[in-house]
């Protein structure tokens, strides 16, 4: 141990070990990834001395990786810049969930084109406008290659089966974005409560698998309550009008 002269205590690799209780070898890991600084001061090629500050940021790392199955790179954005072991604000916290879009993310599968379909589609071109600049759609590519992808060709073709089923009238593009507003909202809900458990709660497993699970519990549980709650707002649309 050695103390420099801005008072800050400096203590080799092995006191680090010992005192947060993980072994060297973890801790060199957490450097390379960039959750640690590296040697305060380096007496030679092999003598380093740490800051030991550090000391209660490993052990919050090491509890953040077993206790809430947390990646490293997300542990480090949740964490304030090193040595310290506090947890960013809040909101910075929703931002960090970010990184967890590849867990949820449905897979590309089919593509159409675009010209394809303003060919055989009952979406016009200035619909098509519309949707992307509401980021309802994603154009992928330019020009004649220019096309949709995963669940933008789902929300296409769910959009053609109502309209061919004679329901064009009932089913304009505003209506789209109408859903657009309330989903968000629930979704951002959603994220709030998951945020709020993720982080402050031990995990029965890793962060991705939970966030997999939660977005399939919120899907079903749309299902569930439209099933129970619509008979009976139609019965009371029903009276409202006798």
């Amino acid at each position: 141990m050695t103390q420099r002269p801005d008072d800050r205590e400096l203590v080799k690799m092995a006191n680090l070990a010992k005192r947060s209780g993980v072994p060297t070898p973890t801790i060199k890991h957490y450097i390379r990834e960039g959750l640690l600084d590296g040697p305060a001061i380096r007496t030679s090629r092999n003598m380093a001395y740490y800051d030991a500050r550090n000391i209660e940021r490993i052990r919050v790392i090491k509890q953040l990786q077993t206790e809430r199955y947390l990646p490293l790179q997300i542990i480090g954005e949740l964490l304030e810049p090193a040595p310290s072991a506090k947890l960013r604000a809040a909101q910075d916290h929703v931002a960090t969930l970010a990184a967890l879009a590849p867990a949820v993310a449905t897979p590309a599968g089919l593509r159409k084109l675009r010209i394809d379909v303003l060919r055989y589609g009952t979406v016009r071109a200035s619909e098509l406008a519309r949707l992307e600049r509401a980021g309802i759609l994603t154009l992928e590519g330019k020009g004649a290659t220019a096309g949709y992808s995963g669940v933008d060709v789902e929300l296409l073709a769910l959009i053609d089966t109502v309209r061919r089923s004679g329901f064009l009238a009932v089913f304009p593009i505003d209506l789209l974005l109408t859903y657009r507003d309330a989903v968000t909202a629930l979704l951002r809900f959603e994220v709030e409560q998951f945020r709020a458990f993720a982080l402050t709660q031990p995990l029965p497993m890793p962060l991705p698998d939970a966030a997999r699970l939660g977005m399939q519990f919120g899907e079903r549980l749309v299902v569930a309550l439209r099933a129970k709650l619509l008979p009976a707002l139609l019965t009371d649309a029903t009276k409202s009008r006798k």
